[in-house]
């Protein structure tokens, strides 16, 4: 729980393109983190094969490259920082993949019009990030004919208590960076009001990953 929101663009920016060398470095020696790989067996109980991918808040595209190598058609990945999708450009080359995606920087919401539709979308550990939760949900919700992964914060007394205190810390500081706290039960309640049902959901410590599929 690193600097994961920003009241400025640009404070955003700077702060995961400052971890973009580290991500990718631990993406190429140790492959995905715990909560990834969970995504990625949620959204493979179905056919992924010749899917096309909507990757919001793509990081250094290590979900959506796993995919494509395992079968996917194309990828669309959106983030806010521009170091991150530098390092998602050169893993794409590394992997010979670059063919096949697409990156574009900015915040997803204010491009969503401008983005294909997809048959896969995933927001891993983005809805945090967000303060205007329902705008995102609507918008990305919006694009996603099939599958629709994600993970979010766990709802434990441990987990919830270092985010708040964390929000409180950094407020009081004025710091620039800080996550959000939402409802996620009501989140998942509105994500199935458009059509999804609860497909896949299990927890780590920190995050639980949850994919929905649509009705």
């Amino acid at each position: 729980m690193n600097c994961c929101a920003t009241n400025s663009t640009a404070g955003t920016n700077a702060c995961f393109s400052k971890w973009s060398k580290k991500y990718a470095k631990r993406f190429r020696k140790k492959g995905l983190e715990k909560a990834q790989r969970l995504l990625l067996e949620g959204i493979r109980m179905e056919s992924i094969r010749e899917k096309n991918i909507l990757d919001i808040g793509c990081g250094v595209g290590a979900l959506h490259m796993t995919l494509l190598q395992e079968g996917a058609a194309r990828a669309t990945g959106v983030d806010i920082a521009e170091g991150m999708l530098q390092k998602a450009e050169e893993l794409s080359s590394e992997f010979g993949l670059h063919e096949k995606v697409s990156y574009k920087h900015g915040d997803f919401v204010e491009l969503a019009d401008s983005l294909p539709d997809a048959d896969i979308t995933i927001l891993d550990k983005v809805v945090c990030c967000y303060e205007d939760l329902d705008r995102l949900l609507e918008t990305s919700v919006r694009k996603t004919n099939r599958i629709y992964g994600l993970t979010h914060p766990s709802d434990n007394f441990l987990v919830r208590g270092m985010f708040k205190l964390q929000i409180a810390i950094l407020k009081l500081f004025r710091s620039n960076f800080y996550p959000f706290w939402h409802d996620w039960d009501l989140m998942h309640r509105k994500i199935t009001q458009q059509g999804f049902r609860l497909l896949y959901e299990k927890p780590t410590f920190l995050w639980n990953v949850a994919v929905f599929q649509r009705i």
